[in-house]
């Protein structure tokens, strides 16, 4: 992950936001109690029998469950409208609220199957935790860095629980939504378990953490062989997509997706360059 957590990690539901950017879908703008990463976006599509969430939020403290509830208020809701909880991979600011917001509303949970890296890290912690300095040890990191390395509190301290999904998220899996037809499209390289949905009806694309308006790639390490050509391999399939607007996980939507993943794909190459 990103590394130790602050101390203080209470978040304010003053910062939250929900804007309904079409007719039946919201976005909420939810706290993040990090200096480098302050807001994370979840998105709310209004079915006939409720709410379709994809992404939830932060976990770990009881201001980020107000948080979220304060959101759905702004829009009209409640935690029990929620039928169904999609998540886009499994990083704590994307799913840390699943439990508690799956046991408050009996939704169903959709996420990708190598969801591993997080819910091992959750588990097992001294063992991830010894794996992860023993790997940076071997590296070369300085002794006296070894336990920042090492550090679980991110997955062990930032969700509030590591439920077991109910539906796997993998190509060809297509999920029915208020937006018309969701189509699952597997983007590993930031995460293994990172997903994008596509709603052809709308041209809309749920990028998740993919591409953002800037270039600020992150990838989780030592997980997989290369995660840079898989990130690469990522942003060429959502280019080929017919796409009006992409809804990223942080930051504003994208009006424009084709420079967006221009510039991603230039700033990669210009960080492989300098390394």
């Amino acid at each position: 992950m990103i590394g130790p957590l602050p101390d203080f990690r209470a978040v304010s539901a003053g910062f939250v936001r929900a804007s309904e950017f079409l007719p039946g879908l919201w976005r909420f703008r939810l706290p993040v109690a990090r200096p480098e990463v302050k807001q994370v976006n979840a998105y709310a599509i209004e079915q006939e029998d409720g709410l379709m969430l994809i992404d939830c939020g932060l976990g770990g403290d009881e201001t980020c469950w107000q948080a979220l509830v304060a959101a759905l208020a702004l829009a009209g809701f409640v935690p029990a409208d929620v039928r169904a909880l999609v998540a886009t991979h499994a990083h704590p600011d994307h799913m840390g609220l699943a439990e508690p917001l799956i046991a408050a509303s009996g939704c169903t949970f959709h996420l990708h199957p190598d969801h591993a890296h997080l819910y091992n890290a959750f588990r097992n912690p001294a063992v991830v935790g010894a794996a992860r300095r023993g790997r940076a040890r071997r590296e070369g990191v300085p002794e006296d860095e070894l336990d920042l390395y090492g550090d679980m509190s991110e997955e062990t301290d930032a969700i509030s629980g590591a439920p077991d999904p109910d539906e796997l998220l993998v190509d060809g899996i297509c999920l029915t939504s208020g937006l018309g037809e969701l189509r699952v499209l597997e983007t590993p390289g930031h995460a293994p378990s990172h997903v994008a949905l596509y709603a052809p009806a709308h041209r809309i694309l749920f990028s998740a953490d993919l591409v953002y308006t800037w270039f600020g790639p992150y990838f989780d390490y030592g997980l997989t062989p290369n995660p840079v050509a898989e990130f690469l391999a990522s942003l060429d399939r959502i280019e080929a997509l017919d796409v009006v607007t992409a809804l990223p996980g942080h930051g504003s939507p994208i009006e424009d997706l084709a420079s967006a993943v221009a510039a991603h794909r230039a700033g990669i190459e210009q960080r492989l360059a300098a390394v």
